[in-house]
């Protein structure tokens, strides 16, 4: 038998290389993501989040206010942004360094919680997953409500998983768990999902103060802002058995400029997607519920019940967003590509739950079925990522050269592959790409269940399928900055922050106070967050998102929606026009020079994408 190496004993190591390893994940992250924070455009959501969060703090408006900003998600989601900003100053800046800092807190607290449960390595592991995890890093360095509920979620788990919680942490970690409601209403289920396991695990009494202290802090705030806060909640609930709220509703007589028609090609291309990025708190977690072991075998009863609590979170949560996202026409319109940033706000509850269940009772000896399940998984799901990446899918692999065939005989010389696939199998070239990209991902697949069977052969003490789960997540890890294609490149190569804070001080320069400005310059809203003095007509906060063919204009307006009356009135009304280079064709017949007048144009743009400078004309006297 060959001794292992000294330095690969567990116990030879340094006590202080788990921390150093992990120290050192954290500052990878935060190196990753500051790059990411000032090379990344701003997005609709974040430039919404911005102003309204803003416009709220300092009083402009109240959330759910009739005919201000559209409040369609929950108040906290722009009030954490907004307090930030009015605390530090306003600003894309202040968004995002906050939202890296709160990136920060939920690896800290992903790591206490699993240092409990599993030690200093895998806690030091768990720190390495996001690091490694280029979109979750960019999506944590942008100011967007994803990052606040994973620390949220991050921390809950702090406060009350194991035993001997104080009861302060217990009431503490309530009240999280409705702050993290009351900041996206599709974490509805996290709450009473939490009361339960603290009368499971801590008892009546705990359970009593958790029902009693996240109850109460959800309940007052749903009534400071009652009526109006139906609005967040009518949309999911069926209209025929709740035709009170019709009155929360937008009327059926308006139809939505954003409705895309997503095919079932490009919904599995999003999943898949979620999968690759997401991909140790994904099939961690699904390879921990196959692995799931009898009752006797867990380590402590704590472990079994903290492994459920996080199981049944992350996977009710896990199919709420898949369906709302992948499956349904949720809102109107299906935002069939935002699954990806879905899983974002419950990876710290998958992450957690693998560690638990990894560490307290992995199932060495799983039943035949649970292997087969296992290979079929591996194969299968490599060949979704695969497909997943048919948009990387370059030159290089499309022109390999392949033999030439006629009637099952081989031909002299040899053919381009997309050749052989466009002529020969009629395919069109994104279905070229697509088969191309499955095929390598199976053979991904393929090569994973041999280095698995190598591995095993080695040491039978275990049943196959475990080597196989274990080699998989490590070679997924591992292989994580091809996984992350398309998140991990630099978008642009200015500071757009400061590129921003330029724009914004001469858009406050040049812009008169008390003006009313007409946005049309982009789907972000940010650079109207240096303009305090100005007034806006809130719908356009949300572009095209909310507007719609017909539908009465004080109706729609009275929900922050709007129309083609409402956009007469408001273009004849405005003072200040701000358009968007690439938009600007759409404006020469109105924008007549004998009553607009351009000012100089910025030497900044909010983003590098072509067309995304802005030009500004203020209506003449």
């Amino acid at each position: 038998m060959v001794k292992k190496p000294v330095f690969l004993k567990h116990k030879e190591l340094p006590s202080w290389l788990p921390f150093a390893l992990a120290g050192l994940g954290a500052f990878l992250y935060l190196i990753q993501a500051l790059i990411y924070a000032h090379t990344t455009g701003s997005s609709l959501d974040e430039g919404s989040y911005l102003i309204k969060g803003l416009y709220y703090l300092r009083g402009v408006y109240e959330p759910f206010e009739p005919y201000g900003p559209l409040t369609n998600k929950a108040p906290f989601a722009f009030l954490i942004p907004g307090f930030a900003e009015y605390l530090f100053g306003a600003g894309l800046r202040t968004g995002r360094y906050f939202s890296i800092f709160l990136g920060l807190l939920t690896l800290l607290g992903v790591w206490i919680t699993a240092r409990r449960f599993a030690g200093n390595w895998i806690a030091a592991g768990t720190v390495w997953v996001f690091a490694l995890s280029q979109m979750i890093v960019r999506l944590h360095a942008r100011a967007v409500s994803e990052v606040i509920v994973a620390c949220i979620l991050a921390w809950i788990c702090v406060l009350v998983l194991d035993e001997r919680r104080p009861l302060w942490q217990i009431i503490l970690a309530s009240i999280l768990a409705a702050f993290a409601v009351l900041t996206r209403q599709n974490m509805i289920l996290i709450l009473p999902l939490l009361v339960l396991y603290v009368f499971w695990q801590h008892g009546k009494q705990k359970g009593g103060w958790a029902l009693a202290a996240g109850g109460i802090v959800f309940l007052a705030v749903h009534a400071y802002y009652w009526p109006r806060i139906m609005i967040i909640w009518a949309p999911w609930l069926p209209e025929n058995l709740t035709p009170f709220l019709n009155d929360f509703r937008l009327p059926d007589d308006v139809i939505p400029i954003w409705d895309p028609s997503i095919d079932f090609w490009n919904r599995m291309n999003a999943f898949f997607q979620g999968v690759r990025y997401h991909f140790i708190p994904l099939l961690g977690s699904v390879f921990a519920l196959i692995l799931w072991p009898p009752r006797r075998d867990w380590k402590s009863d704590s472990a079994f019940r903290a492994a459920v609590f996080l199981a049944v979170s992350y996977f009710v949560l896990f199919i709420m967003h898949a369906w709302a996202s992948l499956a349904s026409q949720y809102e109107s319109y299906s935002c069939v590509f935002c699954f990806s940033n879905y899983l974002t706000f419950f990876d710290p509850l998958g992450l957690l739950f693998f560690v638990v269940a990894f560490h307290a009772a992995w199932n060495r000896h799983p039943a035949r079925a649970v292997q087969i399940l296992a290979v079929f998984l591996v194969v299968a799901l490599s060949t979704g990522i695969g497909f997943s990446l048919f948009e990387h899918v370059g030159d290089g692999l499309l022109n390999l050269p392949v033999p030439r065939m006629r009637e099952g005989q081989f031909l002299p010389d040899s053919a381009k592959l997309v050749d052989v696939l466009k002529y020969g199998f009629d395919l069109q070239l994104a279905q070229i790409k697509r088969l191309v990209s499955s095929f390598l991902g199976l053979a991904a697949g393929l090569a994973a269940l041999v280095v698995a069977f190598s591995l095993w052969r080695r040491n039978k003490t275990a049943r196959y399928s475990l080597a196989l789960v274990n080699s998989y997540l490590v070679m997924g890890l591992v292989l994580s900055p091809v996984l992350n294609l398309g998140e991990n490149s630099i978008h642009c190569k200015e500071d757009l922050i400061l590129a921003n804070e330029r724009l914004g001080g001469y858009l406050a320069s040049i812009i008169p106070p008390d003006s009313l400005v007409y946005w049309d310059g982009g789907n972000a809203f940010t650079p109207m967050v240096y303009v305090p003095h100005a007034r806006i007509f809130p719908p356009q906060i949300n572009d095209g998102y909310t507007y719609h063919f017909g539908g009465d204009p004080d109706t729609l307006y009275r929900f922050s929606h709007w129309n083609g009356e409402l956009d007469a009135e408001w273009r004849n009304a405005a003072d200040v026009f701000i358009i968007e280079a690439k938009r600007y064709s759409n404006w020469k017949d109105f924008l007549d020079p004998r009553e607009f007048q351009e000012y100089p144009k910025p030497a900044d743009a909010p983003s590098c994408d072509e067309g995304a400078e802005l030009r500004i004309f203020h209506r003449l006297p």
